[in-house]
């Protein structure tokens, strides 16, 4: 990579008040990772620069802009690969741009129209914890955490659901008790993959300076 992305790199993560082990969960990925970034060892593949750009808001061209010119011959391999993230890449920008669907706006329609016709005020009121859940699940695809998911939100729509509509208050307050064990499940698959990531490195990190001592 070149130095001057790398030390951009450094500023913008300065900037949002982030430490490497920050950035790096937030991407999912190792420190370590982060680290020969900013160093200029390693550089970002297109979905974590994708990433980046988004969590800095800043362009694609701002995050890489540089003085030098660096003309690099594309294999037709790497064309095809290029292509095919592309593809993906635009797939996922579906997705994210539907997130500026007017969901609150379609919410409160379909409240008052059920309300008017069916007399449903209540317990129509329930589709108002919707909108939340949806763009908390939004937000976790875009930044791959499922720590973004309002979980808290969806066990209470579920409760309200099981007890307004099947009278299940007991033993439907159990779902409550899932939340605790969600988070656990999360965390510890997030610090699974940082310490699967972590190793890799280390491992990467050894085979380079056995190839440089022979």
């Amino acid at each position: 990579m070149n130095i001057e992305i790398a030390n951009r790199l450094v500023q913008l993560r300065k900037s949002n008040n982030l430490s490497q082990e920050a950035l790096a969960e937030k991407l999912g990925i190792s420190r370590q990772a982060v680290s020969k970034w900013e160093r200029a060892e390693a550089s970002p593949d297109t979905d974590n620069l994708i990433l980046l750009a988004r969590l800095y808001q800043v362009s694609l061209d701002e995050l890489l802009k540089t003085d030098e010119e660096i003309m690099v011959p594309e294999s037709t391999d790497a064309k095809e690969d290029a292509g095919e993230r592309e593809e993906q890449n635009s797939g996922r920008d579906w997705i994210f741009e539907f997130t500026s669907f007017p969901i609150y706006l379609i919410i409160t329609i379909i409240y008052f129209i059920i309300g008017c016709i069916y007399g449903a005020w209540h317990p129509g009121w329930i589709l108002f914890l919707l909108p939340p859940i949806w763009n908390s699940i939004i937000t976790a695809i875009r930044n791959r955490n499922a720590l973004c998911f309002a979980y808290p939100v969806f066990a209470t729509f579920v409760y309200m659901c099981l007890g307004l509509f099947w009278g299940a208050w007991h033993p439907g307050w159990i779902i409550f008790l899932t939340i605790p064990l969600y988070y656990s499940l999360v965390r510890g698959g997030r610090m699974a993959a940082h310490a699967y990531h972590t190793k890799a490195d280390r491992l990467e990190e050894g085979t380079g300076d056995r190839d440089e001592e022979r």
